[in-house]
């Protein structure tokens, strides 16, 4: 008399079902991440060319340039990440040794968090900035 094997594929299928499961929790998880890390590297840039044109003359003055030249500057970094509702902040500081001037640039941005929007709208803000040193400072 032979022994009759037990059926196998219910857990074939279970196992095929936790696997695959695990592997896309994985893959959406290393997706979020790397944009998550793009966009906040987007806003760290756009808020270091914003300081970098906010601390340098205009062309052939001593100048500095207004808030609303700095923001111009600044969108195009941003429109290049589609990256929308972003506030740009500029502040000037003082800085060490005494009479010197700095601006800090602060660009801040909404970020919705897109593989678990599907559960509930999980969203944060993001900041990227920059301070430097005005060049027309002594």
């Amino acid at each position: 008399m032979t022994a009759r094997k037990p059926n196998a594929k219910g857990t074939v299928l279970v196992e095929a079902a936790l696997t695959l499961l695990t592997l896309f929790v994985c893959l959406f998880a290393i997706m979020e991440a790397g944009r998550f890390f793009q966009i906040q590297q987007t806003l760290t840039n756009a808020a270091r060319e914003g300081a970098r044109f906010a601390v340098t003359p205009l062309s052939q003055t001593s100048t500095l340039p207004t808030l609303g030249e700095v923001q111009a500057r600044v969108q195009p970094f941003l429109n290049s990440a589609n990256i929308t509702g972003a506030t740009v902040a500029v502040a000037p500081e003082a800085c060490s040794p005494a009479p010197t001037q700095c601006t800090r640039v602060t660009v801040t941005a909404p970020y919705q968090l897109i593989t678990l929007s599907m559960f509930s709208s999980l969203s944060m803000t993001l900041r990227g900035e920059a301070l430097m040193r005005n060049e027309t400072s002594p």
